[in-house]
């Protein structure tokens, strides 16, 4: 069955919601920090037996920014109430990048919701070294500056390029699956089109990551069984890794619920969703957390 959107009305304000009947287990998938729901096309391909609900996140694609500061825990909060609009009571959680750090959030504040929990490169806390985490006065300025677009593009086809040689080189030039995702970024302005994301949210979202120690706390309270797939690579090829084995390799000993972790080689961070090869691996980790 092909996958369809609609708008939820949720107490946390609506969602745009991308679902896919399936045959498992209900599973919850939440994308990145500057991406949407359509993320998960290649996971909807290597699964096609996964039940998946794919919501944008507040500030991007058709779901509209809440009011005040956004954060982790505040997106957990809002998908509780995206669980509770769609009656569903337990599902099995699925998150990339900053979506592996709201699932991860949402597990340790909601456990009674959560069966399993996989992570795909993201969700563990960053190593910052002994002396913590920056402050966020530090890190806001330069992640303003990395996600504000004010560009006009003349097409969807010209933002893809540009998207893939900054973003995603690893991805297909030719994958009709980047363009929906990209399409569903742009909203048509006088002259063409422009990126459409809340760039308050989106700094926001990345500060209570990058210079937060919440990440560390969630991720140890976390009591359902949790699967990291991850890449050897952040942005091309050689380039390094968000996750450095040895970190990963320290993580998996000192926390009881993280049950494995896969390095998927030949991808970097948005070529381990974005490409068949990394889908297969994330529906791989997938199936067995729902044990399938």
């Amino acid at each position: 069955m092909s996958a369809t959107t609609e708008v939820v009305e949720t107490a946390a304000g609506p969602f745009e919601v991308l679902s896919r009947p399936g045959t498992t287990e209900p599973v919850l998938a939440v994308h990145g920090v500057s991406s949407n729901n359509r993320l998960w096309a290649w996971v909807l391909d290597a699964a096609p037996e996964v039940d998946l609900v794919a919501p944008d996140l507040a500030g991007r694609g058709g779901t509209p920014a809440r009011p005040g500061p956004s954060s982790v825990p505040a997106h957990a909060e809002q998908l509780v109430a995206l669980l509770d609009a769609l009656g569903l009571d337990r599902v099995h959680l699925l998150g990339m990048s900053l979506g592996g750090f709201v699932v991860a959030e949402l597990a340790a504040r909601h456990p009674d919701r959560v069966r399993t929990v996989t992570l795909v490169d993201g969700g563990l806390p960053l190593e910052v070294g002994e002396q913590g985490p920056p402050p966020a006065a530090a890190v806001a300025p330069r992640l303003r500056a990395q996600y504000a677009d004010h560009r006009v593009w003349a097409d969807e086809a010209a933002y893809l390029e540009h998207y893939r040689s900054t973003v995603a080189p690893l991805t297909g030039a030719d994958d009709p699956r980047m363009l929906a995702l990209v399409a569903h970024d742009l909203a048509q302005v006088d002259g063409g089109l422009a990126v459409h994301r809340d760039v308050d949210t989106v700094v926001d979202d990345a500060v209570s990551v990058f210079a937060s120690g919440a990440p560390a706390q969630a991720l140890a309270a976390v009591r359902a069984p949790v699967r990291l797939v991850h890449a050897p690579w952040s942005n091309g090829a050689g380039s390094p890794p968000m996750y450095a084995a040895a970190h990963v390799a320290r993580l998996v000993a000192a926390t009881p619920s993280l049950a494995s972790a896969e390095l998927v080689h030949g991808v970097d961070h948005a070529a381990i969703v974005m490409t068949d090869h990394g889908a297969a691996a994330c529906a791989a980790a997938l199936r067995a957390n729902l044990g399938v």
